[in-house]
This record gives C-alpha cells, sequence and structure tokens, in this order.
C-alpha cells in the first residue's frame, strides 16, 4: 500500500482558503444591517387606560442609525410633545431635544451627564440566557433585568447582534446587553415604558439626519432634566 504524501500543489490552494475564510469572517461576508430604521411599538403597562392623560401618550418611536450614530424620535399629544435624541456612539455624546407647544429646548450631553437622563431609572443586574427568539425578522437573544427595587419585576430584554451598531446602549440603564434592543421595558420619572420592535427596514440614511437643529434654545443638563419631568411627570397621573 502506498502511502500519501502531501505537495505543494494541495496545501497552496488550502492556505489560499483558510486565508479567505478568515478574510471574510473579519468583514469580507458580513452582511449585518448597518444602515436604517427601527419602528417600536411603545406601551405602558402600569398605566390605566382611564388615565386623565391616556389619550396623549405615544404609541411608537424610531430609531434611525448609520455610521455609528443614532436618531430616537418620539412624539406624543398628536405633536403636542416631542424629543430627538441625536446619540455619537464614538464620542459618547448625545444632544437631547424636547419640544412642547412653542418651546424648544436641547442639551449637549456627554458621558458624566448620564445621570440626568437615567434620572429615575433603577439600576439592574443583566442575567444572560441561552433562550433565541425571532423579532420583526431579526435573530434575538434575551437576557434578564433584575433591579435593585424589590418592587419591580424582572425584565426580559430581546436583542440582536445582526445589527452592526457599536456600543449600541451606552448612555442607558442596559448599558451592558451587546446588541440592538428589539424588546425591553424602561422606567424613567415613574412612568414604565415597553418598546417592542415591529418593523426594521435596511436603507441609506441621509446624515442630514444627525445634524443639530439651530432652533433650540440650547440649555444646561439640569434644566432639560426638570422639564422631562415635569412633562412625563403629568402623563404618569
Amino acid at each position: 500500500m502506498k502511502t500519501m504524501t502531501h505537495h505543494l500543489p494541495w496545501s497552496f490552494p488550502a492556505s489560499v482558503l483558510m486565508l479567505c475564510l478568515g478574510s471574510c469572517s473579519n468583514g469580507f461576508l458580513d452582511d449585518r444591517m448597518d444602515e436604517g430604521v427601527i419602528e417600536y411599538a411603545l406601551s405602558f403597562p402600569d398605566y390605566s387606560s382611564d388615565g386623565l392623560m391616556s389619550g396623549m401618550l405615544p404609541e411608537e418611536t424610531t430609531l434611525t442609525f448609520a455610521d455609528g450614530k443614532q436618531l430616537a424620535e418620539l412624539s406624543a399629544g398628536m405633536g403636542i410633545f416631542r424629543t430627538h435624541m441625536v446619540v455619537d456612539n464614538d464620542s459618547k455624546s448625545m444632544d437631547y431635544h424636547m419640544s412642547l407647544m412653542s418651546k424648544k429646548i436641547m442639551s449637549h450631553l456627554v458621558s458624566r451627564d448620564l445621570d440626568v437622563i437615567t434620572e429615575g431609572m433603577p439600576k439592574p443586574y443583566l442575567l444572560f440566557t441561552n433562550d433565541i427568539d425571532t423579532i420583526a425578522g431579526y435573530a434575538c437573544k434575551r437576557t434578564v433585568a433584575i433591579f435593585d427595587r424589590i418592587d419591580l419585576p424582572e425584565v426580559d430584554i430581546w436583542y440582536t447582534e445582526d445589527i452592526d451598531l457599536k456600543d449600541a446602549n451606552w448612555f442607558g440603564p442596559f448599558a451592558d446587553v451587546p446588541g440592538v434592543m428589539l424588546s425591553y421595558e424602561m422606567v424613567q420619572y415613574g412612568l414604565r415604558m415597553r418598546f417592542d420592535a415591529v418593523n426594521i427596514t435596511p436603507g441609506k440614511v441621509d446624515p442630514v439626519k444627525f445634524q443639530g437643529r439651530p432652533e433650540y434654545e440650547m440649555v444646561d443638563p439640569e434644566v432639560l432634566q426638570h422639564e422631562m419631568a415635569e412633562v412625563l411627570g403629568t402623563f404618569s397621573m
């Protein structure tokens, strides 16, 4: 019986193949979505439909993203109240815009200002699981948020790693979640909100979307926090 030996004509193509596979794994075949819009249905689990302001609560919000930037937009009260959060993940900064009727204010926030936007948010401990599911057509993993307040229930967070958006959650209470959250809950100013992705649309995003709005008056983070607390406090009545 003859012993087979390895010759250059066999090993060379194999090495080329391995090099190609290595290159592919570093992004050549990475077809993750890196630009587009996520639409979320917004609900309020603890809020009574008989509440004084129930008809004014928002029902949806959108997240637009591209090139390490995010724009979260929310409108309530038939457009009377609006927020626009323009987030730069690379510089870890945010321009938070709020409009209420004719009042338009904005604040530039950096990492040290995070306590302003996380005011009233309970601190979570994240328990990662092996559970998987599909939300809006994207594969998701589940983590469970357990809070430091015994009166708050655990929250399931479903996130996807199939969207290419690095450090997507750095500015919120779930900064350690390693993907884009498609189903989650959060509490702000006493109001518990639930976000569920219902539609995800890949596509080119106009960079103008992430530019500032000069018609808004620049204010200190503390002023913005006070105004936000008053508005959301009204909704939580």
